[in-house]
């Protein structure tokens, strides 16, 4: 039977002995026994490789968990009173998350809604018209529904970047098919709009014009056609982005029950 080689490996032990770094030995033997020549050390998600430790460091060891205080991630200081919200079950300071639902009903961290979100846009008007004419790409076997907003110039509010100063209104309209999903969106809009969510008073994005109405967040169709770069259709996924924008703020098909349409035919 042939032999088989085997390959001598140095005693660490007994070596510690006679070298004055024995830390930088035993990692440089380490090194040279787990790594096969030219090889960086393999790199998982479970397990990254480390980097080499900085002077006066003891560099982290792999798969041993960091563990610290739990803190509350609004005070950034240990739980008083601790509160767990009942849908998400994040942790917070009572005090803390108090004081955070009164600017807005959110978890700080997830964004789940705790109730009813009320936004900064000023009064103006809303109009829901059914289109006896035109259709709109990937939708042709429907009518349209045109949404449209209208808000006169006005001084802005306290809850306004520039409390007392005059802002310029501005008229929007946003198309949708008159399909099921189409209509529910509009539905959820009419809320949204009802809640001050839809605009708000501040800077255009567009123009860069300050002290004006914006749109606040939940994208419109401004056009028949031209795809999603001109604000049009097709676009097969917007009802459904639209419907993820409305209930980040809250708007969600829980409250259609609460909400009617005067669609002007």
């Amino acid at each position: 039977m042939a032999k088989v080689a085997t390959m001598q490996q140095p005693n660490l032990i007994s070596n510690l002995q006679n070298v004055t770094n024995p830390a930088n030995y035993v990692g440089s033997h380490l090194q040279t026994l787990g790594t096969p020549p030219g090889e960086e050390p393999m790199e998982t998600e479970e397990y990254p490789a480390i980097a080499p430790s900085q002077p006066g460091t003891m560099g982290t060891v792999i798969g041993t968990p960091q563990t610290e205080e739990e803190n509350c991630s609004i005070c950034l200081d240990s739980f008083t009173d601790k509160t767990v919200l009942p849908s998400c079950s994040h942790e917070f300071c009572k005090e803390c998350i108090e004081q955070q639902f009164k600017y807005k009903p959110v978890c700080p961290i997830c964004g789940a809604v705790y109730g009813k979100i009320t936004g900064t846009q000023p009064p103006g008007h809303i109009t829901i018209t059914r289109l006896s004419n035109g259709k709109l790409p990937g939708y042709e076997q429907y009518s349209i529904i045109s949404v449209s907003y209208s808000f006169p110039d006005g001084i802005q509010g306290a809850e306004h970047p520039h409390p007392g100063t005059r802002f310029s209104g501005t008229s929007r309209t946003g198309y949708f098919p008159d399909c099921p999903e189409g209509v529910k969106v509009v539905r959820l809009l009419k809320t949204a709009f009802d809640r001050r969510l839809v605009f708000t008073v501040g800077r255009s994005r567009t123009t860069g014009a300050d002290n004006v109405v914006t749109w606040n967040d939940i994208h419109h169709k401004t056009t028949f056609t031209g795809g999603p770069q001109n604000f049009g259709y097709p676009d097969p996924t917007y009802l459904g982005r639209v419907t993820e924008e409305l209930a980040a703020k809250g708007v969600t098909e829980n409250d259609l029950d609460h909400t009617t349409l005067n669609i002007i035919h």
